[in-house]
């Protein structure tokens, strides 16, 4: 489940319902730790780009990074690259055009009036 706040953009958190990953590897989806890492995440740029990602390696903490990227990035999963791929291809499907995009799009324009 992915849960937005009231504009569309910012994740509210996300949890998996059931998954069939490797124990002590692709299972790292259900820890807290990085569950909590998405929170106040932004799925889409100024651009309206959809920028939301698992990265390989760990989200750069600095301010001028963090300006750019890590508003958009959550670390990867130590030994489980596909799981991490696997979950940004998710949440582009169902954020984007053939998913709940043009919903997404509408609840955010409504929200700016």
């Amino acid at each position: 489940y992915l849960a937005l706040e009231n504009d569309a953009n910012t994740v509210r958190g996300l949890r998996f319902y059931r998954h069939a990953e490797t124990p002590g590897l692709g299972d790292q989806v259900d820890k807290p730790s990085w569950r909590a890492q998405w929170r106040g995440k932004k799925l889409f740029g100024d651009d309206g780009v959809l920028r939301i990602e698992v990265i390989r390696g760990t989200v750069a903490t600095d301010a001028t990074q963090m300006q750019h990227a890590g508003n958009y990035q959550v670390d990867g999963l130590a030994g489980a690259t596909l799981t991490g791929r696997g979950v940004t291809s998710m949440i582009h499907y169902w954020v984007g055009a053939h998913g709940f995009g043009p919903y997404l799009d509408r609840v955010s324009s409504e929200q700016q009036r």
